[in-house]
């Protein structure tokens, strides 16, 4: 890192992997005595190899992608990046983990603040949309690179779409069947999917109406949930 400048800046929890540069001045810490200790230089140096992994596999895909590329990327050495991961995947996996914690910590939020279930359903699905079109280096590793990636993140994908749920389990008449919530969310995942490999990610709003209205529909059925298909809301 010899020859970088500038303070380091202050983690921030709620900013998905990949949407700042690791590069950025601000994140640098200074040769020489800069008077931080060494948990605050290695947790600075973490971040920024997420920042710069998250880079690299939107640009290159994960097959294509390299410790060097990673080092390179974040300002730092290949024994940095081995003080932190083992491999790309256990690197990828703390990307895929911490995005994927605020992002269902953000939809958790327009969730619980609705006025209805179904008001919920729809504001967590804008959520995510907003967030992953304003975030698209995140939104293609996340959800069309890490099929490419070993068991841990593929297990960490699966372990993920498992906690979706919770948002299924509203004021309804009966339980949802956990199978009927799987299939709600996986369909919602293989359209955002089908969006990311044959469109722009800054499309992925304008598949809130429909979005909501499949996973209203099979629960609260067609007549309650088609405004859904038109509310501008």
């Amino acid at each position: 890192m010899s020859g970088q400048t500038g303070a380091p800046e202050a983690s921030d929890t709620d900013v998905l992997p990949g949407s700042r540069s690791a590069l950025d001045p601000g994140r640098a810490i200074k040769p020489g005595r800069h008077g931080l200790s060494p948990e605050t230089v290695a947790g600075i140096q973490r971040e920024r190899l997420i920042d710069a992994f998250v880079h690299v596999v939107s640009e290159h895909g994960f097959a294509h992608t390299t410790i060097s590329r990673v080092t390179e990327g974040a300002g730092v050495t290949k024994k940095t990046f081995y003080a932190h991961f083992t491999d790309l995947d256990e690197c990828f996996l703390a990307a895929y983990r911490r995005g994927m914690d605020i992002l269902l910590g953000r939809m958790t939020e327009a969730y619980e603040a609705a006025p209805s279930w179904p008001d919920g359903i729809h504001a967590a699905l804008r959520t995510m949309l907003t967030a992953l079109a304003q975030e698209p280096r995140f939104a293609r590793a996340s959800l069309v690179e890490s099929n490419a990636a070993g068991p841990q993140v593929r297990q960490a994908r699966i372990d993920t779409l498992n906690r979706f749920r919770a948002f299924f389990s509203g004021p309804l008449p009966a339980p949802i069947p956990v199978a009927v919530a799987d299939a709600i969310v996986g369909g919602i995942y293989s359209a955002i999917h089908v969006q990311m490999e044959t469109g722009e990610a800054d499309e992925l709003p304008s598949l809130l109406p429909s979005l909501t209205y499949f996973a209203l529909m099979p629960l609260i059925g067609r007549e309650a949930a088609s405004p859904y298909l038109t509310d501008e809301r």
